[in-house]
């Protein structure tokens, strides 16, 4: 199932909105086949745990969103995750946790739910980072294990 980030209503933080499992890129956003190699465009990592980088943007490219990294990273099975980092001068990181259902903390992030999906975010010196795996069922603690590894290579 591909996904695209888009605006979170109201909130001014990157959300991802599932699509369908057609199988093609959104429009709107850059990508690649499972076959293509991506350049990473903001220091984001090429591969992270057993993940790949498939589609890479950098601030500007999508002139409605104010995101400094926009990433998908899939799996050979097409299972992965969407990340988005993002600086919203308008909005405060406790106010997007505040958005979150059923919120935890897990080591640096702020994990929870968002329009049905599990969700993990967290504050950092780049913006607000927010996660969403391409599962959306998949388990809090492993979204959050898989950013932790993210946020270390990130550059």
């Amino acid at each position: 199932m591909f996904a695209v980030l888009a605006a979170l209503a109201g909130a001014g933080i990157l959300a991802y909105v599932l699509l369908n499992n057609s199988g093609e890129q959104a429009s709107g956003s850059s990508g690649a086949s499972h076959s293509e190699a991506v350049t990473p465009k903001s220091g984001e990592p090429e591969t992270v745990g057993d993940t790949r980088l498939v589609m890479s943007e950098a601030r500007g490219e999508d002139p409605d969103h104010d995101y400094v990294v926009r990433a998908r990273y899939e799996d050979e099975s097409g299972g992965g995750y969407e990340i988005g980092i993002e600086n919203d001068p308008g909005r405060t990181f406790e106010e997007d946790v505040a958005d979150l259902t059923n919120p935890q903390t897990i080591g640096r992030w702020s994990c929870g739910t968002q329009y049905e999906m599990n969700v993990c975010m967290a504050d950092d010196e780049r913006g607000r980072v927010l996660l969403v795996p391409l599962d959306s069922d998949a388990d809090l603690s492993t979204i959050a294990a898989w950013g932790d590894e993210f946020m270390e290579q990130l550059k």
